[in-house]
């Protein structure tokens, strides 16, 4: 891709830069070797996506530009290992995620590295004030068509993650037809649609982002390295030893957490050699009843809750403190990434009316009432522990 001149301003920030330290799917290339493609490129790919479409869609050149500029910056405020300590960022921290922050970053309203902050700077030299470019990036600009370019349920940070996901994982599900959904979609009404046409193409992204949230962003291992990462910055931020993690790369905080000893540096040193954690029960939500996933999402929703039943549940059976870990999925689908049950695209037919998705083909009711992944809870233990841990895990969660 040429970049050009403008752009590159930007891209050579040291806010821009330190995404290269920061990989685009946390600790899944302890599965995936492939996987350690950066927030930094993501970024980039996101950018020439959104120029490509701003193209193909003849936007004016401001709006365009604007488009451009908040695909670049969406990310920037993604924290160590991207999306698995974003959790930690709603309990203990002012942000509710990592677009707080990239909103803050582009408003000047928080310094993200030791030398000043001039992204708000270059945007009033392009012309453009940061708190609009804040509006697109956090979802909440006044033009329904350019805030769906960026946050719809066809967007191009989706069409660049899950393109770039699959090809670096070497998953085949996460494959889209890339250049058919760029020149199907139009803008009517004020609103992003997709042309009659483009049908197959949409049907083929929605199966492609289902499949890779299964195979890929919830797979048991990597949710459990996740999950053994977590209990290390939430063990360390109780001690009041690690500081703003929030603004480390991933390396800096793997380092920082060994520098501590005891318990952090115990699990980094797990992560680092990949002794992980065992799943000793995994359960899926056709196994409780509606009375044991209302307590599995009040233990979701309060990490102390969590947090002592744990900490019970490692009484029990002779473990340490953090040997066992409760890992939940989809109270965190709801919370993070709620794109994914969002199937109410609407397509514009060829009589000039205009029907949500669903309504035109059963595949996306289908992919809607998918659950994904199969699992809500998983236990991991060191494998000594996961016979007793099978033993008493029901009586001390549901108790």
């Amino acid at each position: 891709m040429k970049v050009p001149e403008e752009i590159m301003k930007l891209v050579e920030t040291p806010e821009f830069q330190r995404l290269r330290g920061i990989k685009q799917l946390g600790l899944a290339n302890l599965v995936y070797p492939g996987a350690n493609h950066t927030r930094f490129e993501h970024s980039l790919g996101t950018w020439y996506l959104a120029r490509r479409l701003s193209q193909e869609l003849e936007l004016p050149s401001d709006e365009a530009m604007l488009i451009q500029l908040a695909a670049l910056l969406h990310d920037i405020g993604h924290g160590p290992f991207s999306h698995t300590l974003e959790r930690i960022y709603r309990e203990k921290l002012e942000f509710h995620d990592h677009m707080d922050v990239s909103r803050g970053i582009v408003e000047g309203k928080i310094e993200m590295c030791e030398s000043p902050n001039e992204i708000p700077e270059i945007l009033e030299e392009l012309g453009f004030k940061p708190q609009e470019v804040g509006d697109l990036i956090t979802g909440v600009y006044r033009e329904k068509y350019l805030r769906m370019i960026i946050h719809g349920d066809i967007d191009v940070d989706q069409l660049d993650y899950l393109t770039r996901d699959a090809h670096y994982t070497g998953v085949a599900h996460g494959i889209i037809d890339l250049e058919r959904l760029l020149t199907v979609m139009k803008v009517i009404n004020g609103e992003l649609v997709i042309d009659e046409k483009g049908i197959e193409a949409v049907e083929g992204m929605l199966v492609a982002r289902s499949l890779m949230y299964s195979r890929v962003y919830f797979h048991r291992t990597v949710k459990i390295a996740e999950g053994m990462l977590i209990r290390a910055v939430e063990y360390a931020l109780d001690e009041g030893d690690l500081g703003e993690f929030w603004k480390m790369t991933d390396d800096r905080l793997l380092v920082e957490l060994e520098d501590l000893g005891g318990y952090p540096s115990d699990i980094v040193k797990r992560i680092r050699q990949r002794k992980l954690f065992k799943a000793a029960v995994v359960i899926g939500s056709e196994d409780l009843t509606s009375e044991e996933k209302r307590a599995l999402t009040s233990l979701y929703r309060s990490s102390k809750k969590r947090q002592e039943k744990e900490l019970e549940l490692a009484d029990k059976i002779g473990a340490r403190e953090g040997e066992v870990i409760l890992e939940l999925s989809i109270p965190e689908l709801i919370l993070s990434e709620p794109r994914l049950k969002q199937v109410e695209v609407n397509v514009i037919l060829k009589d000039g009316t205009i029907e949500p998705i669903a309504k035109v083909t059963p595949l996306a009711s289908a992919i809607k009432r998918r659950q994904t992944p199969r699992w809500v809870l998983i236990i991991a233990t060191p494998k000594e522990f996961i016979e007793k841990i099978r033993s008493v895990w029901r009586n001390v969660i549901f108790d």
